[in-house]
């Protein structure tokens, strides 16, 4: 192949995501100089380069300033995304499925998420009767634009190394925007974990909207707060 072109996988490797995301980018027009030849999306190497050094930007590590102290989880949810049958037989590559779903964005930096999850679920699994908590390692910090949550149903259940032994069939993953308001999702998903309706409205595997409406429902009982605005 002529060295002027990389191909979709070249591509992926220099912006350090899946191959997923970029045929996702490139069906978004988010690649605006893709072209395909022979059937085959193909892209010039001199136009990649000058477009990522214009886009990809290193890893937020300065949490955002402007803090929102009545965020709520189904708000981080509607900023993040909800998933369902995500496939994968480890860990590893379950969080590869869930940070390709997310759309791709200058200071969002994939594999310096992941290893910052990674190295906080090193320590002990975040999960627990099935369900994965997680959220990136304090100690390597990232931080986005605005603090979101996936929602991840699996397809199968996973060994994650749970304390209790049980795999993982769904996962929360925190993605904050500061400290303060990891905090508060945190303590909320942990208040709401202790609500048996609520494990088990979840567990149901609603259809998004339904979802977002059940979790408005529970936050709302539990914590005495009115819709989303």
């Amino acid at each position: 192949m002529d060295k002027t072109f990389i191909s979709i996988k070249g591509v992926a490797e220099k912006l350090g995501v899946s191959e997923k995301t970029i045929y996702r980018m490139v069906g978004d027009n988010q690649i605006p100089f893709a072209v395909k030849i022979g059937g085959q999306w193909r892209f010039k190497a001199d136009e990649v380069v000058d477009w990522i050094d214009n886009q990809k930007q290193p890893a937020a590590t300065v949490p955002r300033q402007k803090t929102d102290y009545h965020i709520s989880l189904a708000s981080a949810l509607e900023n993040g995304a909800v998933l369902y049958r995500i496939h994968g037989t480890n860990r590893d590559e379950i969080i590869d499925e869930l940070l390709a779903a997310l759309p791709y964005s200058a200071n969002l930096d994939p594999k310096a998420i992941k290893i910052s999850v990674l190295s906080r679920e090193s320590v002990a699994s975040s999960s627990m009767a099935g369900i994965a908590w997680m959220r990136p390692d304090p100690a390597l910090p990232v931080y986005l634009e605005k603090t979101m949550v996936i929602l991840a149903f699996l397809e199968h259940p996973v060994d994650f190394k749970a304390l209790d032994h049980r795999q993982t069939e769904l996962i929360f993953l925190v993605l904050p925007a500061n400290n303060t308001e990891m905090a508060i999702i945190e303590r909320k998903l942990w208040r709401l974990a202790m609500s048996a309706p609520f494990l088990a409205g979840i567990r149901e595997q609603l259809t998004r909207k339904k979802l977002l409406e059940f979790i408005v429902a529970q936050e709302g009982a539990v914590f005495h707060q009115g819709p989303i605005k």
